[in-house]
């Protein structure tokens, strides 16, 4: 995997990678991503890109070929031109001998044009599993709530039956009924959303590998298991070493690449030619040479020269501000990465403990008629908006790791 994550991220039930995801097998992440890489139309895209690039390389790394040709003269005319009796006929070879080492520059060329676009497709792949993880969460995240959705809708049940014994036997209040009530329909509503999210997320993952509908009835995942991460020195190291930041890099080697061509513009080349000329009139034959070299190549050549070093200066300065603003934005993501472990911890270790304590508590209190309903609903409304919270914190991390992994993935370099 290209990606760090998809092998330090604890996954409940991993198992060996299937091919072919089955409806009735659940989806590891594994296998997602596997089908994503090996499917999506994004990566056949530049895969096809690459081989475009390639096949021009190789054609303009071609030497200049030879050309055939000839010419018919004196035939057709007036006076002793008439006829073919003064005719003159060439058959020439002729072919254009570059100097300067031109070829040699557009070879070097097309290698920096195949390394660029290996390096696109290396990010296009890096990104999909990045995107297909990203999403893969979210559909673990939405199955998780949709389980507290039904969990809340049970307890809500359960309590509105209580209640009613408790109206019936006239030690609680009618209204407490109609509360109970409406708790059960406020759970069975917030249920019906999760569901719809959760198969608005199920078809999102499908997509990453061209599916238009699931193929697949659930994910395999824990999000309660955070993986540790390296510190953000470790980190921010890799940044330059980065798929992204190795763009540039090519970027630059091929404007380096197209100077060269430029520069070796600037030396005119040589058009030669040799034939066979007949002539009718004498009945004889004779060798044909000619040579020739077009005039102002280095003049023309300077605006290529100037054009490329433009270029050069203006991805210099681009360099420079994309270090200072990815080195910002990497250090707001892994605070960002921080603070949603802190915040998991917080609740899983401090909080969701004592709103557990605390609702089983009130709901012996209410049993034993000791606390009113108002109590019991409270309690149990904090226990589950408590779990939610956690479980946003700890998707919330998972995501920021992904993301943290997508721009740190080192690559390595790309051999045409």
């Amino acid at each position: 995997m290209l990606l760090r994550y998809l092998s330090i991220l604890v996954w409940a039930g991993v198992g060996s990678l299937a091919a072919v995801a089955q409806a009735a097998e659940p989806l590891r992440l594994e296998e997602a991503v596997a089908r994503a890489v090996a499917t999506n139309p994004v990566l056949v895209a530049e895969a096809a890109q690459l081989q475009a690039i390639e096949a021009r390389a190789e054609h303009e790394a071609l030497p200049t070929p030879f050309a055939l040709g000839g010419e018919l003269e004196n035939v057709a005319g007036t006076g002793s031109l008439s006829g073919l009796a003064s005719a003159e006929a060439t058959l020439r070879i002729s072919r254009v001998i570059e100097l300067g080492g031109k070829r040699a520059a557009r070879q070097s060329l097309g290698k920096a044009e195949i390394g660029q676009q290996a390096n696109l497709a290396e990010i296009a792949r890096l990104d999909l599993v990045s995107r297909t993880t990203t999403r893969f969460i979210e559909v673990v995240a939405r199955q998780q709530r949709l389980a507290y959705a039904r969990e809340q809708v049970e307890q809500a049940g359960q309590t509105r039956k209580a209640v009613e014994a408790w109206v019936n036997a006239a030690r609680n209040p009618e209204s407490d009924l109609r509360a109970a009530e409406i708790a059960v329909a406020e759970a069975e509503l917030a249920e019906e959303y999760a569901e719809h999210e959760l198969e608005s997320a199920r078809v999102t993952l499908a997509a990453s590998w061209g599916a238009l509908t699931p193929d697949f009835q659930s994910a395999v995942g824990d999000l309660q298991k955070l993986p540790a991460v390296e510190s953000f020195e470790t980190l921010v190291a890799r940044l330059p070493m980065s798929a992204r930041q190795r763009a540039l890099l090519l970027e630059a080697e091929a404007i380096a690449a197209r100077r060269r061509v430029a520069r070796t513009a600037a030396r005119a080349d040589l058009n030669l030619s040799l034939g066979v000329r007949r002539l009718e009139a004498f009945n004889d034959e004779g060798l044909v040479m000619s040579l020739s070299m077009p005039l102002g190549a280095r003049s023309r050549a300077r605006y290529g020269i100037a054009e490329a070093d433009a270029q050069l200066a203006a991805l210099e300065a681009r360099r420079e501000a994309d270090r200072f603003e990815r080195h910002q934005a990497f250090f707001a993501l892994y605070q960002e990465l921080l603070q949603a472990r802190s915040e998991f911890e917080a609740y899983r270790d401090r909080m969701l403990p004592k709103a557990e304590e605390a609702m089983q508590f009130t709901r012996r209190g209410f049993e034993a008629g000791r606390f009113p309903y108002v109590s019991l609903s409270q309690a149990q409304k904090t226990l589950f908006d408590l779990r939610g919270r956690a479980l946003v914190a700890a998707t919330r991390y998972h995501q920021a790791l992904v993301e943290v992994e997508r721009l740190t993935a080192v690559t390595q370099e790309t051999q045409p």
